[in-house]
């Protein structure tokens, strides 16, 4: 194992709850409701312009349009995100372990950059990172692989060498298609939903250590 490699919302920090609190009141502002069911099927994991193209379904949106609404909402996500934003169990001393044992780490998010910037600030977590990248930084969102396989090439890694902490279906899609191991993170879905289409799974990184990325690297 020479890299990890980590989703950012419901990996690092659990947004899901806030994102969803934010659709919710974007959905409402042009007339819509946003059900639990129809965040995990529409929005969890998805790229802004797919859950824009569910929200204003039959109209045809300019890319200017769609980049305008989109930073709207991740404005109004940040804003109510802000008071509350803490790190996922356990993360903090991970990043610190595997920074001690000499293993490159990327993020790999399908956020926005001013998303990943807030993220990376607000914990003070830039430093623990090799490579950072966001949604500007590949022609194909996920579940195309090509994030995870452009955060590889930047830290100079092949798939048989990386881990993926993913936590949304699209996400874990993306991390297999690129032929790295994957832990599937319950934050966003139960253990037992992400269990088959992962290698391992957790609920936060306060069991997760070096030791058992190596043991699931020898696994597989």
């Amino acid at each position: 194992m020479k890299a990890v490699i980590f989703d950012m919302d419901g990996v690092i920090v659990d947004t899901n709850p806030h994102h969803r609190i934010a659709w919710r009141e974007y959905y409402e502002r042009y007339g819509k409701t946003l059900s639990d069911a129809d965040f995990v099927q529409y929005v969890s994991g998805k790229h802004n312009n797919d859950i824009l193209g569910h929200l204003f379904s039959g109209k045809a949106l300019t890319a200017d349009e769609s980049a305008r609404l989109a930073h709207e909402k991740e404005a109004l996500f940040r804003d109510l995100y802000r008071s509350a934003i803490t790190p996922i169990a356990g993360l903090i001393p991970f990043l610190q372990a595997l920074k001690a044992a000499n293993i490159l780490t990327a993020v790999a998010t399908s956020a926005p950059v001013e998303n990943l910037d807030f993220v990376m600030d607000a914990l003070n977590i830039r430093q623990y990172f090799d490579a950072l990248l966001n949604e500007s930084m590949v022609s194909h969102p996920k579940p195309d692989p090509e994030i995870y396989q452009q955060a590889m090439t930047m830290l100079g890694v092949e798939p048989a060498d990386s881990i993926i902490f993913e936590d949304s279906m699209t996400g874990i899609q993306a991390a297999k298609a690129s032929g790295a191991l994957v832990v599937g993170m319950a934050t966003t879905q139960s253990a037992d939903e992400l269990y088959p289409f992962v290698d391992d799974v957790a609920v936060d990184f306060t069991n997760m250590t070096l030791d058992r990325l190596e043991k699931l690297v020898k696994v597989f």
